[in-house]
C-alpha cells in the first residue's frame, strides 16, 4: 500500500473543507436515549456479546519478539497469557491452571521455557501442553492429554496481537479488519517498540469512545491543546465495516496546499486518527509512532478503563529521550484525564439525574453515528449479517 496516495487523498479533501467551510457529514442529525449509557441490560449485552466474542487488541509484536517471551493480562475479569511458541506462532489462553485454577503466570511480561503453575508446579509447554504434574505417581492416574491450558482464539496481524475472550469463539481477523488491514500494515507498527503504558479511568465506556472519534469538540475543550495546532470541525471520514479513519485539518493545511506533492511530508496539514473497532484508538503518525488507547468496560455501566500505550521506532536510549518522553506521556495523559475525561464524568453525571431525555449528535459527527450504528449490531446475540450497517 502507497501510503503516500492515501496522504495526498486525505488532505486534498481537507484542503478543499477548509476552504469551502464544509466537512464530511451524515445525512442527518440522530438522537440516543440516556438510558443507551445507563442501563445494566445493556451494558451487560456490550459486554456478552461485543467485548467476549469479538477480537481485542491484547498486546504488541514488540512485547512478544522471541520464542518464550509472554505477557499475562486480565481484562474485564479474564485471566490471559500470550506467548510465542517455538513455531513463531504467538498463541493465547486462559491464564488458568487445570489443577485448581491458580494463575499460572503474573500478570505482566516475562520469558520462561515452560510456564510453570506456582501452586502445585504443574508445568505447560508454549503451546499450552501439560507436560509435567509434579510428584505424578503421588498424584493418581491421569491422562494428560486434554489437561492443558485452555487455548483462546488468537492472531497477530500489522504488529498488533488480538484475542477473543471466549474459547471456541473463532472470528476471521483478516475479513473482521477488512479494508484497515492494509491501512494498519502501512504504519509498520511491526517495527516499532512498545515504550510506555499508563492507564485512566472514567465513565461509561461508550461516553469516552465517543471522544475518540468526535472532532466537534477541538477548539472548546482543547483550546491551547490539540486545538493549538487542530482546527474543529475540518474533517473526513472513512470507514470499513466497523472501523473508521478519520482526518482532522490543522490550522496551517492551507498554506500546506500551496506546497508540491513531494514536497509535502506525511503529516504535514493533518492528523490522522483511526479506530479499530470495539475499543481501540490509534494516534500516530506514518513512520513515527504515537499513542495506541485500549478502552474496556468498567465492572459496572458507569464506569470504564482506559489503557495509553506509547508506540515509537526505537525505545529511549539517552536520559535526554527518556525526558521527551516523559514529557510526552505526562502531556497526553493531562490532556486526556483533565479536559476530555473530566468532562465525560460530567456527562455520566448529567445524565443519570435525568436533566436530559437523551443526547444528540449532528451531521458533522458522522464518527459518532456510525459508532453507534455498529454497536447495536453486534450488541445482538445473533447479528445478521444482511443488517450490516451501511457506511
Amino acid at each position: 500500500m502507497d501510503y503516500a496516495d492515501t496522504y495526498n487523498h486525505i488532505l486534498e479533501r481537507l484542503i478543499t473543507h477548509a476552504r469551502e467551510g464544509t466537512t464530511d457529514s451524515a445525512e442527518g442529525i440522530t438522537r440516543m436515549p440516556a438510558d443507551y449509557y445507563l442501563d445494566p441490560d445493556i451494558w451487560q449485552r456490550e459486554v456478552d456479546n461485543i467485548f467476549k466474542r469479538l477480537p481485542l487488541l491484547l498486546g504488541f509484536t514488540s512485547e512478544l519478539r522471541d520464542s518464550g517471551q509472554y505477557k499475562a493480562v486480565k481484562i474485564m475479569g479474564v485471566p490471559v497469557i500470550m506467548i510465542r511458541s517455538k513455531d513463531g506462532r504467538v498463541r493465547a489462553f486462559l491464564n488458568a491452571c487445570r489443577h485448581r485454577g491458580a494463575a499460572v503466570l503474573k500478570e505482566g511480561t516475562g520469558k520462561c521455557a515452560r510456564m510453570v503453575c506456582p501452586y502445585h508446579a504443574w508445568a505447560y509447554n508454549d503451546r499450552g501442553v501439560l507436560v509435567t504434574v509434579n510428584d505424578a505417581p503421588k498424584f493418581g492416574d491421569l491422562d494428560t492429554e486434554g489437561e492443558g491450558l485452555t487455548e483462546l482464539p488468537c492472531a497477530e496481524r500489522a504488529g498488533l496481537i488480538f484475542v477473543g475472550l471466549t474459547p471456541g469463539y473463532e472470528t476471521d481477523i483478516d475479513a473482521y479488519l477488512g479494508g484497515m488491514l492494509p491501512e494498519l500494515e502501512s504504519l509498520e507498527i511491526a517495527h516499532w517498540e512498545l515504550c510506555a503504558t499508563q492507564s485512566l479511568t472514567t465513565a461509561n465506556w461508550k461516553m469516552a469512545h465517543d471522544g475518540y472519534v468526535d472532532g466537534y469538540h477541538i477548539a472548546s475543550l482543547h483550546p491551547t491543546t490539540i486545538g493549538a495546532f487542530s482546527q474543529s470541525n475540518v474533517l473526513t471520514f472513512d470507514a470499513w465495516g466497523p472501523h473508521q479513519r478519520i482526518g482532522f485539518a490543522h490550522h496551517n493545511i492551507l498554506d500546506v496546499a500551496e506546497q508540491a506533492p513531494a514536497d509535502r511530508t506525511l503529516n504535514d496539514g493533518l492528523t490522522v486518527i483511526r479506530t479499530v473497532f470495539p475499543n481501540i484508538s490509534l494516534a500516530v503518525q506514518h513512520g513515527s509512532g504515537g499513542l495506541i488507547s485500549q478502552l474496556y468496560p468498567g465492572p459496572e455501566p458507569g464506569t470504564s478503563i482506559t489503557i495509553q500505550n506509547f508506540l515509537a521506532p526505537k525505545k529511549p536510549e539517552t536520559p535526554e529521550e527518556e525526558q521527551m518522553l516523559k514529557m510526552q506521556t505526562d502531556m497526553l495523559y493531562a490532556v486526556v484525564r483533565d479536559e476530555d475525561y473530566a468532562t465525560v464524568d460530567t456527562v455520566q453525571e448529567g445524565l443519570q439525574s435525568g436533566a436530559i431525555p437523551d443526547v444528540l449528535f449532528g451531521k458533522s459527527e458522522l464518527g459518532n453515528q456510525r459508532l453507534h450504528d455498529w454497536i447495536a449490531h453486534y450488541s445482538e446475540d445473533q447479528p445478521d449479517p444482511a443488517n450490516r450497517p451501511n457506511p
